[in-house]
């Protein structure tokens, strides 16, 4: 999930460092609160843990970096491994054994690979932070132009 405001690209580099701060708080407390929210709501799992690809939950981490003109900000589901990122594309979006003689092994009967039901954690926290974050770069905007005496 990519926190980001597209409109305050050109505006963002003309603040000063106090008023760009405002913002750029407003981002980190929406993408830390992201994450804590998306820890909370994500599965533990079961069983040994596995060293390559680790748990879902504890690959849940933040993001930031400073683009041209912007800072951004996302909740990131698991490191950017392949395997990790299949582990974390499967826990958020389910898998489903879609069938085919050519995935069974031969010589044996019908073997269900398995199916999992979707948990999708980042899909609900983006939903629940959403509008929170909206309000809190309304605010922001508002007290650095407050300060400027541009409102």
């Amino acid at each position: 999930m990519k926190v980001q405001y597209q409109s305050l690209t050109k505006a963002f580099s003309q603040l000063p460092s106090k008023q760009r701060k405002y913002i750029q708080d407003a981002i980190r407390k929406s993408v830390n609160e992201g994450v804590a929210l998306a820890r909370s709501m994500a599965p533990v799992g079961s069983g040994p843990r596995d060293p390559e690809v680790g748990r879902f939950k504890d690959g849940i981490h933040a993001k930031f970096k400073v683009e041209a003109h912007a800072f951004v900000g996302s909740i990131e589901a698991a490191p950017a491994t392949r395997d990790a990122q299949v582990k974390a594309m499967s826990i958020e979006f389910g898998r489903q054994y879609k069938g085919g003689k050519k995935r069974q092994p031969k010589g044996r009967e019908f073997r269900d690979t398995g199916r999992t039901d979707p948990v999708p954690v980042i899909r609900r926290t983006q939903s629940i932070i959403a509008p929170k974050h909206v309000s809190r770069i309304k605010r922001a905007m508002n007290k650095a132009a407050r300060e400027l005496g541009l409102k």
